[in-house]
């Protein structure tokens, strides 16, 4: 793909998704769609979501159902899931639908990622789990975009390919992730130390990427974070004593010598009602 191609495109997961296209690009997704495979394999349910930038090659799920979210229609062309376009922020899913929420490159599309954070937490269901995929800001992949910041400025400087959006590093996702109250199972790295653009030398490092992964993973060019959302249910505990109380219970008043005395006295209605004792002289 040309870097032409790269710089008419305007939203950044709409630049990572033809980075993701190019040599270099489809060798590293090969590598990321393996990883959210493994991480997702013990994941179950009926609804998929991936939101974000789209790969070449889909991971392996056991999930049928999925759903694929982009923000321009450009990057849904060659998909064959059920493609919807939307912005990240305000995602068309229903409020805890999806079991498995695959982000990819969607904090690095927005100056307010909290927005975005918060609603990728609306539509996963309790005990769901959310994989985030993002470039790590300390790595040597990032080096190049340091060096245009530096001499350029971030308003001059042309960003392309995966340097494109707001890079956040993994630590401050997870602090994010907690906050909401999610549980952080682990955080993988990929992409190795040193950034090539030729897959060859890519494959070539593959011993210094394992070593780099034991002892160098925070250097790592490429993050995903996978999380568990938990959702704590009030129960009712009822004290195992009681107060004594104040005041013992009221009941009917009892009478000692209950008597009934009828008069003998003939008497006579008058025509208005009231009645009249009639008395023998």
């Amino acid at each position: 793909m040309r870097n032409d191609d790269l710089v008419h495109a305007r939203h950044p997961t709409e630049l990572i998704s033809r980075w993701y296209n190019t040599p270099m690009g489809t060798r590293l997704a090969k590598d990321l769609a393996a990883c959210l495979g493994r991480l997702a394999d013990d994941a179950f349910g009926y609804h998929a979501v991936m939101v974000g930038a789209v790969l070449p090659c889909e991971p392996r799920l056991r999930i049928r159902a999925r759903t694929q979210v982009a923000a321009t229609r450009e990057e849904l062309a060659e998909t064959p899931l059920m493609a919807v376009q939307a912005d990240f922020d305000y995602l068309p899913i229903e409020t805890e639908s999806a079991d498995l929420v695959i982000a990819l490159h969607v904090l690095e599309s927005t100056r307010e990622p909290h927005d975005i954070m918060r609603e990728l937490d609306r539509i996963i269901r309790p005990e769901g789990r959310v994989l985030i995929v993002g470039v790590n800001p300390v790595s040597l992949w990032n080096l190049k975009k340091i060096g245009q910041q530096t001499w350029q400025g971030k308003d001059k400087m042309a960003q392309s390919g995966y340097l494109a959006g707001q890079h956040r590093a993994a630590w401050r996702v997870v602090d994010w992730l907690r906050l909401l109250g999610y549980d952080v199972q682990s955080v993988e790295h990929l992409g190795g130390l040193c950034p090539t653009t030729r897959p060859r030398f890519y494959d070539k490092m593959r011993s210094l990427r394992t070593i780099s992964s034991k002892w160098l993973w925070f250097m790592q060019g490429f993050y995903v974070i996978d999380a568990v959302r938990r959702v704590s249910t009030p129960t009712a505990i009822r004290p195992a004593f009681r107060l004594p109380r104040m005041m013992p219970n009221k009941t009917r008043a009892t009478v000692a010598n209950q008597t009934t005395y009828q008069s003998t006295r003939p008497h006579k209605r008058q025509p208005n009602g009231r009645s009249i004792h009639l008395s023998k002289k």
